[in-house]
């Protein structure tokens, strides 16, 4: 269950062995809030929406599996000297407290090892995911449920389970991809090298900016905003408005407001290119509800130079179609951090 700014969106998964089967998915918008912040400030809104959720859908809320992210979560990708596990968790300490911008006791930190046997100058490495998350993000996430009454199983990060869907899907070489999922608020950016994240950042841009872009050019509401940015035919959407909407200027609109975005994900390549001995970004897999909008994949593959595919994170997950007309195949990309978590294995009931 991804709980945003704007919206709760849930998949439940049954897991069985080597497949996943779809079992349920929805989302549930709030309403429009001109607080940047969003509702994740009002817990008890947002506990209320979840409470809902579980109700009408008939959810498990013993096996909620959540995330977060944004500027409180910092995740570093570290060599060390191979070591034994039971030395590791304390070599952890001091790689967080070198790695990680945060002081250590503000933060819950956590590890994954990627790579062991790795030649070093010192001898024998070994890579490791490092992660630490701001106790006090993870609180009001907490808080938001201890109003519902439940506790999460796992609180993972949200640019990881988007990793974990498409690692799971993805059996080609992954060395060069970038994994790109641009949310309300936030944008999760990962690129991959040797099938394993490199670089992992969130970056504070999302379907808000567009839309706020659009509200300046046009001197509309933020409603009217939105059915532009999304809108198929704009003759449609100005006729509704009172008044003519060109494509061109549209568009116009939609790429310079981007151009906050494209700048950051360029650092993050040449970032990656120059630590990789010039190897460059081959592809980026693009997700998230900014990704539904017309031609954009179109515009960032020109823009980065770089082949630009939509996600579908519902691949090599089976489902009744029928049940699922609404969402899929067209909404299939908004889901792919939730589904993510979803793959997450709760063994406690």
């Amino acid at each position: 269950m991804k709980v945003g700014s704007s919206s709760v969106k849930f998949v439940e998964l049954l897991h069985k062995k080597n497949e996943y089967r779809l079992r349920k998915l929805g989302f549930e918008s709030f309403p429009f809030s001109e607080k940047k912040e969003g509702y994740l400030n009002y817990v008890g809104f947002v506990a209320q929406k979840i409470k809902d959720i579980i109700r009408r859908y008939n959810l498990n809320s013993q096996k909620i599996v959540t995330g977060v992210e944004g500027e409180s979560v910092a995740i570093r990708v570290v060599r060390i000297p191979q070591m034994k596990e039971s030395e590791l968790s304390e070599a952890i300490k001091w790689q967080a407290q070198e790695h990680l911008p945060y002081p250590l006791e503000d933060i819950t930190v956590d590890y994954h090892v990627l790579k062991k046997d790795l030649v070093g100058a010192g001898g024998k490495e070994m890579s490791v995911l490092l992660v630490g998350v701001k106790k006090s993000t993870i609180d009001e996430y907490l808080r938001i449920f201890q109003e519902v009454g439940i506790c999460p199983a796992i609180v993972d990060v949200n640019s990881l389970a988007l990793y974990n869907v498409f690692e799971r899907i993805e059996n080609k070489k992954k060395e060069g991809t970038a994994l790109i999922n641009i949310g309300h608020r936030i944008t999760n950016l990962l690129i991959l090298a040797e099938d394993y994240p490199f670089l992992v950042r969130d970056i504070k841009f999302g379907g808000d900016n567009i839309t706020r872009a659009l509200i300046g050019s046009f001197g509309v509401n933020y409603q009217e905003a939105e059915k532009i940015k999304k809108a198929e035919d704009l003759s449609y959407i100005g006729h509704k408005i009172g008044r003519e909407l060109e494509p061109e200027q549209v568009e116009e609109v939609i790429r310079g407001a981007l151009s906050e975005l494209i700048n950051e994900i360029v650092r993050s390549f040449e970032y990656y290119t120059s630590n990789r001995e010039g190897a460059p970004v081959q592809k980026i897999i693009l997700s998230g509800g900014v990704s539904l909008i017309k031609g954009i994949d179109v515009f960032l593959s020109q823009e980065l130079e770089v082949p630009v595919e939509k996600f579908n994170p519902f691949a090599k997950i089976s489902y009744a179609k029928g049940k699922f007309r609404e969402f899929l195949p067209y909404f299939s990309p908004v889901f792919s951090v939730p589904v993510g978590l979803a793959l997450r294995e709760v063994r406690h009931i």
